[in-house]
């Protein structure tokens, strides 16, 4: 007598999958999670490459330092005979081991690197030794830091800054060592403004609160949360908000540190257009 067969003992049926209810619902768990996450992460990322912005240039300030040891003045910033070329940034790189990456903020567009296979407004000029420098920064190269030059006046009589032109009509012969009243206020080199539409670029690897220019290249930039990271000629790095550091108002501290003299030259005034100054770059 042949029986029928049921299920074995103890066995189970088809197991049950997920609903299209319950997938859902993960689903928005994870994208919930997402949404709380990524601001954290992108801030952690942000954070740390202002970490490294600082770091490079603790080792510009110290470079300085040991120029200033060696030959009892700042590097300046530009020679004019023969075209515009930067001479500071040439002038730290042998006391940096040829280290061309910490002449670059990390949250600065890739394109402004002192690099030639990237930032394609490097120019082949004559060097200081009379030799091509195929890695020539000039007038419309794009750079992410800039020299306090000339301070708050190009024109003033003693310059005010770290020396500006070496040659040309504006040159006014070294700043020494000694013409830095007060080496813990005042500012070196600091973040500057590296824009994507090279047509914009003027003078960027030099750093003036001053620039009415349509691109402002040579403002210290907001690119850090609207924070600038500014090296003093002590050798010490600072965070300030980008728009006290240009505010042309009387801002006595800030005014002054721009200057060799410590003094805030009130006489010079400039306007900030809020549209600019509140806008963050890239």
């Amino acid at each position: 007598m042949n029986a029928s067969r049921g299920p074995a003992c103890g066995g189970r049926g088809p197991s049950a999958g997920f609903t299209l209810i319950e997938l859902l619902v993960v689903i928005a768990i994870i994208a919930i999670l997402a949404a709380l996450l990524l601001p954290a992460l992108a801030k952690a990322r942000s954070k740390g490459l202002q970490t490294s912005c600082v770091n490079n240039l603790r080792e510009l300030g110290i470079a300085q330092v040991m120029y200033v040891t060696d030959y009892q003045q700042y590097t300046a910033c530009l020679r004019m005979t023969g075209g515009y070329y930067y001479i500071w940034p040439p002038r730290l790189l042998s006391l940096m081991g040829n280290n061309r990456k910490a002449f670059h903020c990390p949250a600065a567009l890739p394109e402004s690197a002192w690099d030639t296979n990237i930032n394609t407004t490097i120019k082949t000029v004559t060097g200081e030794n009379g030799q091509p420098d195929k890695f020539g920064i000039t007038e419309t190269t794009r750079f992410s830091y800039g020299i306090n030059d000339w301070g708050l006046n190009l024109t003033a009589h003693p310059q005010l800054g770290l020396g500006g032109d070496i040659d040309g009509g504006l040159a006014q012969g070294p700043v020494k060592d000694s013409m830095v009243r007060a080496p813990s206020q005042m500012i070196m080199i600091g973040d500057v403004p590296a824009l994507k539409d090279a047509s914009l670029i003027l003078f960027n690897a030099n750093m003036d609160p001053t620039d009415p220019t349509a691109g402002h290249t040579q403002w210290p930039s907001n690119r850090h949360n609207y924070h600038t990271d500014l090296v003093f000629t002590d050798g010490h790095v600072e965070s300030p908000r980008r728009n006290d550091v240009i505010n042309s108002a009387a801002n006595n501290l800030w005014r002054s540190r721009w200057n060799n003299d410590n003094q805030p030259h009130n006489e010079v005034t400039w306007t900030v257009n809020p549209a600019w100054a509140n806008q963050l770059d890239q």
